[in-house]
């Protein structure tokens, strides 16, 4: 299947939409986590959406300059 062009809007529009707060208690309750810290984590990431939906340039990524940039950010 050929690659589309997909507008950010409509990628940050369909992500908002899939995206939902479900059973918050319960995923609070497993993870052993606040409500309150869950909602806000939910609001940064649809805040940063559109950054990390952004389109990047095709072709190869420069490499990292140091150990620190090479480590994933998880």
């Amino acid at each position: 299947m050929p690659r589309r062009k997909v507008k950010l809007n409509a990628k940050v529009a369909a992500m908002r939409e899939s995206l939902r707060l479900m059973n918050v208690e319960d995923i609070a309750r497993k993870h052993r986590l606040s409500k309150p810290a869950l909602y806000k984590w939910y609001h940064e990431v649809l805040a940063a959406l559109p950054d990390i939906l952004a389109d990047e340039k095709p072709g190869r990524k420069p490499k990292p300059k140091s150990k620190a940039d090479a480590a994933p950010p998880f």
